[in-house]
């Protein structure tokens, strides 16, 4: 089994908010997982000096919108993801197939689309991210037979994208897919595609999704009074991303943060759609939120990183011994006042990835997204 060791670490930035920061200099990768942190072992197949870098998860991109093939219509754009991979993105979460040229609206097209999605992204890997994808959009036909179908054929996200007619018939469908742990998320705020209808507070509280998807706008935010209650009525998680209202972004983290709740919160790009392609998106939201609130930089990367995948039942997104080696060695971007990547982040500025490994083989030796760190990992 291929092996790694990484040395000479700054510090390690863990994805977990019980314990953000661990200060370790080496950990040992092999068979695509972190077998050692501080490792005991001296030898491996490949040497990473990391030159004093810092080690964090790969980030999880908790609201995508693949297509097949690492193709996006709305942009007309190919390899995104194999972009996103050099902003320090290994994993993704489809926040549902829906641009799909055509989109079925009926239920047997909406489960068809789902399965081909998942299945296609269970065995492709484009630019080797993880895609978590083949997130069954709600319709009105939809009964608890077509849940009960989706779930077996091994789908475990559900979306509501647009108001459905009836609030009663989507409260259903979500908890008949709560009883089969399939994790449900709501379009939050204003109408995005046309022909779909805005969603209202009134609604979340009445279906009760469990993630409130962009609650700071995908565009569009909901009104002020309705942030409030979705923030001090409901205990959902509570979704930022950088295609939304930056001003709603950074109120509701520094209230979640007040609150004692940033285990409530995840980040996200909402990406590709009509807001862009944006491979460094999950570093911005993670600098605009680092540096506009008094959150400390690791437990903004974790909100990008361990609460994501926690939120979603994924295995990574956190820096410890047994998880899946999907890592970032990060440092200050050239030109930066910070010495170290979390000092450039709680600045407002990018990190600069400088090394992305996913499942322990290291697939970004330097990023072409991003600035060059002022010091760069050797590869022995």
């Amino acid at each position: 089994m291929k092996s790694t060791r990484i040395d000479n670490l700054g510090r390690i930035v863990t994805g977990n908010l019980e314990s953000p920061v661990l200060h370790a200099e080496s950990v040992y990768l092999e068979g695509g997982r972190i077998v050692e942190i501080e490792s005991t072992t001296t030898t491996a197949e490949t040497v990473i000096d990391a030159n004093g870098l810092t080690l964090t998860p790969g980030f999880v991109d908790g609201h995508t919108h693949p297509l097949l093939g690492g193709f996006t219509p709305r942009q007309s754009a190919l390899g995104w993801c194999e972009n996103y991979l050099h902003g320090g993105v290994t994993s993704m979460v489809s926040a549902g197939e829906c641009h799909v040229p055509g989109r079925p609206t009926d239920a047997a097209g909406l489960k068809a689309l789902a399965v081909l999605a998942n299945g296609s992204y269970s065995r492709h890997r484009p630019g080797g991210v993880k895609v978590n994808a083949g997130t069954l959009l709600l319709s009105d036909d939809m009964t608890e037979a077509d849940i009960e179908d989706v779930h077996q054929a091994g789908i475990e996200r559900m979306k509501i994208l647009f108001a459905l007619e009836s609030v009663e018939h989507a409260s259903d469908l979500v908890q008949w897919g709560r009883d089969r742990e399939i994790i449900s998320m709501m379009h939050c705020g204003g109408s995005s595609l046309p022909g779909t209808k805005n969603i209202t507070a009134a609604m979340f509280e009445q279906i009760t999704p469990d993630i409130a998807a962009h609650v700071n706008g995908g565009p569009t935010p909901l009104p002020d009074d309705g942030i409030d209650r979705l923030v001090e009525k409901t205990d959902m998680v509570l979704e930022l991303i950088v295609g939304g209202n930056q001003a709603v972004a950074v109120d509701v983290l520094r209230r979640a943060h007040d609150r004692g709740e940033l285990s409530r919160m995840q980040i996200g790009t909402d990406t590709p759609t009509g807001t862009g392609v944006i491979p460094c998106g999950m570093l911005l939201e993670m600098s605009i939120l680092a540096g506009l609130t008094d959150v400390p930089a690791p437990e903004v990367v974790a909100l990008a990183t361990g609460n994501v995948a926690r939120h979603h039942g994924l295995e990574t997104g956190v820096v410890a011994e047994g998880r899946p080696a999907d890592l970032c060695l990060l440092g200050a971007p050239m030109g930066s006042q910070a010495s170290d990547a979390m000092g450039a982040l709680d600045h407002g500025e990018y990190a600069a990835v400088d090394k992305v490994l996913v499942d322990g083989e290291l697939l970004v030796e330097r990023s072409r997204n991003t600035p060059p760190a002022k010091q760069a990992a050797v590869v022995h």
